[in-house]
C-alpha cells in the first residue's frame, strides 16, 4: 500500500512539474508576442512612432502651404517660424537657414530638410556622407542605377581622396551613349549639398566624357562644394545641357 502511495505521489510530482515547465513556456510564448520585435506592444509602439512622424511632417506641409499661400513661393524665415508655431504649438525646434532658400528643421531627434521651392525631405531620405570610403559607396551606388530621386545627399566635413588613385564620376553617362535618355545611363537624381565643405584630392586623367566629382545628373541639385587646390582632372568631350540635365565636369 505504502509503495502504491508512493508511486501515485511521484505521478503526481511528475505531473506538477510538466505543468509547470507547459505554463513556462506558455508564459514564454506570451511575453515573446507581447514584447518581441514582432510583438503586440512594439507593433503598436512602432504604429504609434509612425503615426506621430505623419501628423509631425503634415504639420510642416501646412506651416510651409501658409506662407506661400501669402503670394510668394520663396520661403521667409520669419514667417516660416510664425507658422510653424501655429503648426507645431508648444513643440520646440530648431530652424536653420541654409544661405540658399533651403532650411534645416529639427524638432527633437528628428530632422528635416525644406527646399527653397518648400518640398519636404524627412531624415529617411537625409543621407550623411563624412569620409572618402562614404563617398565612393556613394558613387558606386549611384552608379548602379539608384538615382537617389527625393533624397537629400549631404557632407558633414571635408573630404581628402587617395590623389593616386583615379577618381570615377557620380553618376554614369558612357561614351557610347548618344542621348540623355539612353537605357545605359546612370544620373544622380537628388540634392547634393556639400555644405560649404571641400572635397579635395579628385584625380581624373581620361579621354571619357562627362568626367569630373559628377558625370552626368538628371533633375538634381548640386550646390555648395568647393574642390581642393590638388585636384587634378584631365578630361575628354565635355558637353551640357541647362536645361532638364546637367554635366558636371
Amino acid at each position: 500500500m505504502q509503495k502504491q502511495k508512493n508511486k501515485q505521489r511521484g505521478i503526481t510530482l511528475i505531473a506538477l512539474v510538466v505543468s509547470i515547465i507547459v505554463l513556462i513556456i506558455l508564459a514564454g510564448v506570451s511575453i515573446a508576442m507581447l514584447v518581441g520585435d514582432n510583438g503586440i506592444i512594439t507593433q503598436a509602439q512602432r504604429t504609434d512612432e509612425l503615426t506621430a512622424q505623419a501628423q509631425q511632417k503634415e504639420a510642416i506641409e501646412l506651416a510651409v502651404a501658409s506662407v506661400q499661400a501669402q503670394g510668394t513661393l520663396e520661403l521667409d524665415k520669419t514667417k516660416l517660424e510664425t507658422a510653424l508655431q501655429s503648426q507645431l504649438g508648444d513643440t520646440s525646434y530648431t530652424l536653420t537657414e541654409n544661405g540658399d532658400g533651403s532650411f534645416s528643421l529639427q524638432i527633437a531627434e528628428r530632422s528635416y530638410y525644406i527646399d527653397s521651392t518648400g518640398k519636404i525631405i524627412t531624415e529617411e531620405n537625409m543621407i550623411a556622407i563624412s569620409s572618402a570610403e562614404e563617398l565612393k559607396a556613394f558613387r558606386d551606388d549611384v552608379n548602379s542605377g539608384n538615382r537617389y530621386e527625393g533624397k537629400y545627399v549631404y557632407l558633414t566635413g571635408n573630404i581628402i581622396l587617395d590623389s593616386s588613385e583615379q577618381w570615377k564620376p557620380i553618376g554614369e553617362y558612357p561614351n557610347d551613349s548618344t542621348t540623355f535618355d539612353d537605357e545605359d545611363n546612370k544620373p544622380f537624381s537628388g540634392i547634393f549639398d556639400g555644405k560649404n565643405n571641400e572635397i579635395d584630392g579628385i584625380y581624373i586623367n581620361s579621354t571619357d566624357k562627362a568626367q569630373g566629382l559628377f558625370g552626368l545628373i538628371n533633375n538634381a541639385k548640386i550646390k555648395n562644394i568647393n574642390l581642393g587646390e590638388n585636384c587634378n582632372i584631365i578630361a575628354g568631350e565635355r558637353s551640357r545641357n541647362t536645361c532638364r540635365y546637367f554635366l558636371y565636369v
